[in-house]
């Protein structure tokens, strides 16, 4: 699972804290997030040599899907991009997808 030690770490000081608000929650997901989106960005440059497909990447995936406006589309977007027999063809496609979930992430948080 991507970046699971330093989640559950995180997780694990900050249940705690007591006072009010969601703050270390936003943290908790603020974290989930870069994680996905860093990996993403690793699949998308990575992809066009190797298959990037796997348990890490369906984790990244079902998060997409679960927290993301479009998710289920966006990641099935993903999915088929990443099953594009040309190495350019799939690179160009899964850059694409990425910059489709960042810009779907940006408009949640706007």
């Amino acid at each position: 699972m991507f970046a699971i030690c330093s989640f559950m770490d995180m997780k694990r000081k900050l249940g705690n804290v007591s006072f009010g608000g969601n703050w270390s929650e936003d943290i908790l997901t603020s974290d989930q997030l870069n994680s996905v989106l860093d990996l993403l960005d690793a699949v998308a440059a990575r992809c066009a040599d190797e298959d990037m497909r796997g348990d890490r990447l369906e984790d990244a995936l079902a998060y997409v899907s679960a927290h993301i406006e479009k998710g289920d589309m966006l990641a099935a977007a993903m999915r088929n991009a990443l099953a594009m027999p040309s190495p350019w063809q799939r690179q160009e496609a899964v850059i694409m997808a990425v910059r489709l979930i960042k810009r779907s992430v940006r408009g949640a948080l706007d």
